[in-house]
């Protein structure tokens, strides 16, 4: 059976040579699996290699079980699932005591997925008020306008004067939209300045 269950099309890996070595590693290491079989209730094939149900055993060997890693999770067709899609791509494949940890593990430590990892927390920058410096209303002001309006007595914007800092009031004065940088001042000092002087 044929193991490339991803249909990874890269030349430079090839699935089942993976299963060649798992099972060479096995030969060379039997000893050290050996009593893995009546604690895990594992199996030992016709051909003398050791498998939970479908799975085939990977020795105590982090360089195998990182290949086995790499083409379920890490490989261009993988594209990075989750740790409980990891575990169940593998779980038909490959077995070895432990290894819902070292998937985790291993995927927590993954650069692409920790790279695209969708961040729940963001900081938020604390925010810092804006404090006045002086107790007279229309010291700190802004400024806009309304336009668009329909022409009444030959009207049709209003300019918003909005006092900053103490009072938060605003004056609307009405004006025409085709106001120029003279004629703002001009409407400041007739409405604005007789009342609260020049802003600071």
């Amino acid at each position: 059976m044929s193991l490339n269950v991803l249909g990874i099309e890269d030349e430079s890996f090839n699935a089942n040579h993976l299963e060649a070595k798992v099972k060479v590693y096995q030969d060379e290491h039997y000893h050290e699996i050996t009593p893995l079989i009546e604690s895990h209730n594992l199996q030992i094939n016709s051909n003398n290699y050791l498998w939970k149900d479908s799975a085939l055993i990977v020795v105590e060997n982090n360089d195998l079980r990182r290949g086995v890693l790499h083409h379920f999770h890490s490989s261009i067709t993988a594209r990075h699932p989750r740790i409980a899609k990891t575990i169940q791509l593998i779980q038909p494949f490959y077995w070895w005591p432990h290894m819902k940890d070292f998937v985790t593990n291993y995927v927590k430590g993954c650069a692409t997925c920790q790279m695209n990892k969708i961040n729940t927390h963001p900081t938020q920058p604390p925010l810092y008020p804006i404090t006045s410096t002086s107790s007279l209303p229309f010291q700190t002001i802004t400024m806009d306008f309304i336009t668009k309006l329909p022409l009444s007595c030959r009207y049709d914007t209003i300019l918003t004067i909005t006092d900053h800092n103490v009072s938060k009031a605003s004056i609307f004065l009405p004006c025409a939209e085709t106001i120029d940088t003279v004629g703002i001042p001009a409407l400041y000092a007739t409405h604005i300045f007789p009342h609260y002087g020049v802003p600071l």
